[in-house]
């Protein structure tokens, strides 16, 4: 989030025909995270961290963020001299 890093929620639940993507607090609570929550602003910690943060809107929080779909390509470079007496 505020760091550049994408970080990729796991044990997610989909609910088909939603328009909006919802966290569950409870699951990334069992996860070790800490919530503090005032002034409309609701902030995720994981240690001293802020993973996540959030703007209320009526009774829900909006993330303050982007949401990234998508698949992406890893390119790895190896010294081939790393591999010297290995045949391909």
């Amino acid at each position: 989030m505020h760091d550049g890093v994408v970080r990729t929620p796991i044990d997610v639940r989909y609910v088909p025909n939603l328009k909006k993507n919802l966290i569950s607090l409870g699951i990334l609570e069992s996860l070790g995270c800490k919530f503090n929550g005032e002034g409309g602003v609701l902030k995720n910690f994981q240690g001293a961290l802020v993973i996540m943060k959030g703007h209320r809107s009526g009774s829900l929080y909006t993330l303050v963020g982007s949401t990234v779909i998508g698949t992406t390509t890893v390119s790895v470079s190896y010294n081939m001299s790393d591999f010297d007496g290995i045949k391909f």
